[in-house]
């Protein structure tokens, strides 16, 4: 993308803040135009319409993307040290950002999830520092598949930030902490 011509990208880094703030439909042409400097006729000369221009951003921008690059930066002497960082590293990134994950819920919610395939096949890395880390210590770990373990470490970090969201952080007596969680992603549920 670095030969692009550079108002494409001020509109979708325009687009991207508006879906974030807004969601799709409460973002309009207008205001994506505006947000890039530019006159609102002149965007139809870099994208057809706005949802080709939400595709572009989240194609561009998908969360997962994301998530894996905070992963491939943690480390641990065990599995147990790097899956426990790893759940503490992408809690505390994805507290910090509340953004990360709003462009996520627009695709959900307003798009139907019809763009994360699409996404997926675009530009799902093949070469990961946290997965050859796993491979590294495998036999540490029950013998899972290593993209069953890292859905499995992803959808619980995910399931944990949504739930403390809706219940709240300061609720962590009732329904545990990060590290109860991290213990149960861990060890399972069973005796």
């Amino acid at each position: 993308m670095s030969n692009e011509d550079p108002t494409k990208k001020l509109v979708r880094d325009s687009a991207y803040t508006l879906f974030v703030e807004r969601g799709f439909h409460g973002s309009s042409m207008r205001d994506i135009a505006e947000g890039a400097g530019i006159k609102a006729a002149s965007i139809y000369n870099h994208f057809d319409n706005k949802e080709q221009i939400f595709e572009a951003v989240f194609i561009e921008r998908h969360p997962m993307f994301r998530i894996l690059e905070i992963l491939d930066g943690i480390s641990g002497a065990t599995a147990e040290e790097l899956l426990t960082n790893a759940v503490n590293q992408l809690d505390k990134e994805l507290r910090s950002d509340p953004t990360l994950l709003n462009l996520f819920f627009v695709e959900l919610v307003e798009m139907n999830g019809k763009h994360i395939e699409r996404a997926i096949k675009l530009n799902f890395p093949t070469d990961s520092g946290f997965i050859k880390q796993i491979y590294e210590k495998k036999s540490e770990i029950r013998n899972i598949s290593i993209p069953v373990l890292i859905r499995s470490l992803i959808g619980t970090i995910f399931a944990n930030i949504v739930f403390n969201w809706f219940v709240g952080k300061s609720n962590s007596r009732r329904w545990g902490t990060t590290s109860e969680m991290t213990n149960v992603l861990l060890r399972g549920i069973l005796k």
